[in-house]
């Protein structure tokens, strides 16, 4: 049954408009000289393994261990419900929804993959030893997204949903990625008050500053990690920490791979290259969406082994565009598409159960996204709660006519987007049972991701030449350049592309 659809035209869509960008002076600056990384792309080496020099401070290369560090001397985080300041401005700016990075970023890569086709990225920037390494997203960035919208006084507050998470206590990257931020913004001594041997009291009491944005009804949240004066806009970054990826695949027994390194610059494995493309389709478009929301103009990565560090790398939102929509500036239209879808979802889901605080889970399956909606108390506690399923599906349109989704993400042309939300009007059964189909695929991505070429995921050369003729038909804008970056196997280095790597 149709809810309701619509169109939404090129000229509507507008970038976030800034409810409180946060006290800049509060905002961290990187500590040790780091902020070099930021002056010079690709990868700085920590220690310049030809020459044994050390091109940071020698005792940033060990990393202090977790166990050892006082992380009850830090403010913690507060999901969106419990952020009083996220409800006082979603009060004084008349919001309806609200909610931070770490909800929202779930959905909006679940809507970008409906919109898109769920492109293959870009990686012509890579050396040869990648010509044929997969290309489209790995199950990590497809894993259905689950939150729950808690109603307060007229608003819905969205929390991330870990009901059917494994348990967070034996992974250690979690509060590794904390300890490292603190670890690479203070200055050795003030860090050492943190270390729990230290028993004064005069360390310094550190905030947490937040940038609160908002597009029609929908309020958002973004930590400020970092900010440097020279850098465009802001000057805001976000501050990444990337486990080797024998880390990442085994996360519980990390401590097998602290004898791991990174020793080259280049090549399929043991390098920081295999894992700048791990990142690629792993991580970025979470990077991005995060950055923008944010405003924000890249991410600062720090590559480790748990013990170890082996360099850093300034990866800025341009650069992000490039390797996931074709081109500079392309993803600010994603974003700005993908925000307005969801909070088209956002006001249908409401309605399932009005003026309750629900549990949704979103994925991206085929042609739609579903959204599987439950209230959060079961009305009848003597029978299973009731499950709303809705589905979005999309039709781009560029220049007045239908386009590929995967081109029309890296046009230059008008871009409007046609959307329908359906409600599902199969039974309860056949409706939890296709939602506990995606809780399933929830609890088993962690061992799903692919280590080899996967070919049934890509394309078909008919396929490809399907793509490239809608592609003449629809005059959708993109260079033959980019359509050739994102439909076909990489055969040639992109010359104008970022480098990877280079020594600091």
């Amino acid at each position: 049954m149709v809810l309701s659809r619509g169109l939404l035209p090129d000229s509507i869509f507008k970038p976030l408009h800034d409810v409180s960008s946060g006290k800049r002076k509060h905002i961290p600056k990187l500590a040790h000289g780091l902020d070099a990384v930021l002056r010079k792309e690709g990868v700085h080496w920590l220690k310049d393994p030809e020459t044994g020099r050390y091109n940071f401070p020698e005792h940033l290369e060990q990393i202090p261990k977790v166990e050892d560090f006082a992380f009850d001397r830090l403010p913690g985080f507060l999901p969106s419900s419990q952020d009083k300041k996220l409800l006082s401005f979603a009060k004084k700016s008349r919001a309806r929804f609200a909610g931070s990075t770490s909800s929202l970023t779930g959905i909006l890569t679940q809507i970008y993959l409906l919109l898109s086709e769920e492109k293959m990225v870009n990686i012509s920037n890579l050396s040869v030893d990648f010509d044929k390494a997969p290309r489209y997203f790995t199950p990590g960035q497809r894993i259905p997204t689950s939150v729950i919208l808690h109603y307060h006084d007229g608003a819905y507050f969205t929390d991330y949903d870990s009901e059917r998470d494994e348990s967070t206590e034996d992974i250690i990257l979690l509060p590794m990625g904390i300890l490292l931020e603190k670890f690479f913004t203070l200055p050795k001594e003030t860090f050492d008050k943190f270390r729990k041997a230290y028993t004064g009291t005069d360390y310094p009491i550190l905030k947490d500053t937040h940038r609160f944005a908002k597009h029609k009804d929908l309020l958002m949240r973004s930590q400020l990690d970092c900010r440097d004066d020279h850098l465009p806009g802001t000057g805001v970054f976000d501050i990444k920490t990337r486990a080797i990826s024998e880390i990442r695949h085994d996360v519980y027994n990390y401590a097998n791979y602290e004898n791991t390194k990174i020793d080259s610059l280049t090549g399929a494995s043991g390098s920081f290259e295999k894992e700048y493309y791990d990142m690629i389709r792993a991580a970025f478009l979470e990077y991005s969406f995060q950055a923008r929301i944010g405003n924000m103009d890249g991410v600062f990565v720090a590559y480790h082994n748990v013990a170890q560090i082996f360099g850093f790398q300034y990866i800025s939102l341009r650069e992000m565009d490039r390797r996931l929509f074709g081109r500079e500036g392309a993803g600010a239209r994603v974003f700005e598409r993908c925000v307005a879808l969801m909070e088209l979802l956002y006001q249908e889901i409401v309605k399932c159960f009005p003026r309750r605080s629900v549990k949704v889970t979103f994925e991206k399956r085929h042609p739609v996204v579903r959204a599987w909606v439950e209230p959060v108390v079961n009305p009848t506690p003597d029978a299973e709660p009731p499950v709303v399923e809705l589905q979005l599906s999309l039709k781009n349109i560029v220049r007045g006519k239908a386009a590929p989704g995967h081109l029309s993400v890296g046009s230059r042309y008008p871009w409007s987007v046609q959307w329908c939300i359906e409600r599902s009007m199969e039974s309860q059964e056949k409706i939890r049972a296709s939602r506990n189909i995606a809780y399933q695929r929830q609890l088993s991505i962690a061992s799903s991701l692919p280590t080899e070429r996967d070919v049934s995921q890509e394309p078909s050369e008919a396929a490809l030449e399907e793509i490239a003729a809608a592609a003449e038909e629809a005059d959708v804008g993109v260079p033959p350049s980019d359509v050739a970056s994102v439909s076909a196997p990489v055969s040639t280095p992109d010359q104008t592309a970022q480098p990877v790597a280079s020594s600091s």
